[in-house]
């Protein structure tokens, strides 16, 4: 046991991506606490009112060393309120909830979804509260997605070395991770993102590398070239990019909420979400009653790769800042976190979308 690493408590700070699950779960705690339900319309008008709050406990259970256990903490951040012109309100709600996870003890928190801006973008103050540590999430959430590709062209007979790549948002945190995986593993990399400064900044430093690359800001220009996306900004895509998508594309989803729709996509074609894990030992949330409410995926123990990265800390016994800032995640530290978590049995999500499983 004294080679044991201490057992610390983890975090995870989130938001939900739509309506239905948040009067899912509003309503199961009213009728839990024996109060009538509320309509949509009522919860909208009082939910961004709410401070943030822990919701329930949770407990993940290691291939190798017993269970961590920890909480999540809702931001109460509103799915209609996720663009640029409400971010100074939700960057103080995102603070509050980190000063909520700090008064419960917890060594190390993962900031899921848009509450991790605030680490990407000028929260150094936050590196700390009263000795509990944050992070993105981000570095487990890249590799998961590069592994989930690499994989994906195995099952679809796509060699990777021959294909085009696609990476939508490749500016942000995780797809210029997702730029420095597959920049020399690709035949041809396309970069798009919505500021053309750091955009064509990239392309530059790419062919500085002798890398094949290409970049704008009109992603309806590079979609029939690509055979391989990958999905990690929050953009609107064209309406017709499915017609413009060669037919037989892989497309990785890893935005949240996610971008695509996966209703109309051609057989041939695969969109699947990106950026997910399996725990393979499972895990379970108390009250039971939230579990049911918010979880929103075909098959069990399903989770979102920047909510694991705290949980992989834990379970090592580290309290880090293990992702933090913007563009310093590097391929060792994605290696690593990969292989802490396969260890725990944390491991890339089988492939599936809104319409379940994909053979």
């Amino acid at each position: 046991m004294g080679n044991q690493p201490p057992r610390l408590k983890f975090g995870v700070i989130g938001h939900q991506d739509n309506w239905k699950k948040i009067v899912d779960f509003v309503n199961s705690i009213r009728i839990t606490d024996g109060n009538p339900e509320l309509s949509q319309a009522k919860i909208k008008e009082v939910y961004g009112y709410f401070p943030p709050t822990k919701l329930f406990d949770i407990q993940i259970n290691s291939k190798v060393s017993g269970f961590v256990e920890g909480y999540y903490i809702e931001s109460f951040l509103s799915p209609d309120e996720l663009g640029h012109s409400h971010i100074w309100n939700n960057l103080k709600k995102t603070r509050e909830a980190c000063e909520k996870a700090a008064q419960l003890g917890v060594d190390v928190v993962a900031l899921g979804g848009f509450t991790s801006i605030i680490l990407e973008s000028g929260g150094a103050n936050l590196q700390a509260i009263q000795g509990t540590k944050f992070t993105t999430g981000n570095t487990l959430t890249a590799a998961l997605i590069a592994d989930s590709l690499v994989k994906a062209c195995q099952k679809w007979n796509q060699p990777l070395k021959d294909s085009t790549l696609l990476i939508i948002g490749s500016t942000g945190d995780i797809g210029s991770a997702c730029v420095r995986y597959f920049s020399n593993k690709v035949k041809k990399i396309l970069l798009t993102a919505r500021n053309p400064a750091p955009l064509h900044q990239q392309e530059e430093q790419l062919k500085s590398e002798k890398a094949n690359c290409l970049a704008s800001t009109h992603v309806s220009e590079l979609l029939p070239a690509a055979d391989l996306i990958i999905c990690v900004a929050s953009s609107v895509l064209p309406e017709n990019y499915l017609d413009l998508l060669q037919s037989h594309a892989i497309i990785c989803d890893a935005g949240y909420p996610k971008n695509l729709n996966s209703e109309n996509v051609k057989p041939s074609q695969k969109i699947y979400a990106g950026g997910m894990c399996l725990v393979e030992e499972g895990y379970c949330f108390s009250p039971e009653h939230f579990q049911k409410n918010i979880y929103e995926f075909p098959l069990p123990n399903i989770s979102h790769g920047c909510t694991m990265e705290s949980v992989v800390l834990a379970l090592e016994g580290q309290s880090l800042a293990f992702s933090k800032g913007r563009g310093n995640i590097n391929l060792e530290n994605m290696a690593y976190i990969l292989a802490a978590a396969a260890k725990h049995g944390i491991v890339t999500a089988p492939f599936f979308n809104s319409k379940g499983l994909i053979n």
